[in-house]
This record gives C-alpha cells, structure tokens and sequence, in this order.
C-alpha cells in the first residue's frame, strides 16, 4: 500500500507543480470524452494527453479487452474501481484490484482487460504524449 500511495502522491505532485492556486474538482464534475479507442473514455486530471506530462482518469466497461498494443512512452497507472488485467505479452496476467497499481514500459506489447461485470476506472499518469499502437 505505501507503494501505491507514492505512486499517488507523485501523480498530485505533477498536477500540482503547474497550479497557481488549488483546484477541487468532485468526481461529478469530472469531463468525460470519448478516446476514439474502443468505448473507453477519459477525464483529464492534469495536464495535456497531447503532449504530456498529464495524468488521467480512464474507464473501461465490464468485459473490455484492448488489443494488443503498445505506446511511445512509459506510464503509470492505479486501478481505482473494478478488476483490471494488464499483461505482455508472453506473460501471465496479473489480476489487479482497487489500490494496485502498475508500471508500463514503453515500447513493450501488452493488453488491458477490465474483468469487472460493473466497469473499471483506472487514473493514469504519463510524461510524454497519449498514444494507442495497435500491433
């Protein structure tokens, strides 16, 4: 759990390094778009998923399964609601629930699943920009 809560408080540390002044922003104001990939949407936290740094909260609907892809950079990413999957390929699936987290190497093919009936939402945070590579 504390590394969970480091993983956290840098994602905040990032939002809040470019902030004048403190933002509060209930989870009902949150503006959820859709990425174009699949049905998962998105509301940004911070930041700008067109160049990075930003941090993001993504949500995927029970039964979601990505393809395999891969991105330009490495992320990091807390599951937040639901059971996650996220596996290279070539590796077991690690089953992940609500306070896990994980690392995601750039470059390195890999696949999302939210095994949750109800949906998953996960908060990611990345340095470089947005990016779905499919293989």
């Amino acid at each position: 759990m504390t590394k969970t809560l480091s993983v956290l408080l840098a994602g905040l540390t990032l939002a809040w390094a470019g902030m004048s002044q403190a933002e509060h922003v209930p989870v009902e104001n949150l503006k959820w778009f859709d990425t174009g990939i699949g049905p998962m949407r998105a509301a940004v936290a911070f930041g700008d998923m067109s160049k990075g740094p930003y941090g993001v909260f993504l949500k995927f609907p029970g039964g979601f399964s990505s393809p395999v892809h891969h991105h330009s950079a490495d992320y990091k990413a807390v599951v937040v609601s639901g059971t996650i999957v996220n596996s290279e390929v070539g590796e077991a699936d690690i089953t992940m629930q609500p306070g896990s987290f994980w690392d995601q190497r750039s470059k390195a093919k890999h696949v999302t699943k939210c095994v949750s009936e109800d949906g998953c939402t996960v908060f990611l945070t990345q340095s470089g920009k947005f990016d779905f590579l499919p293989e």
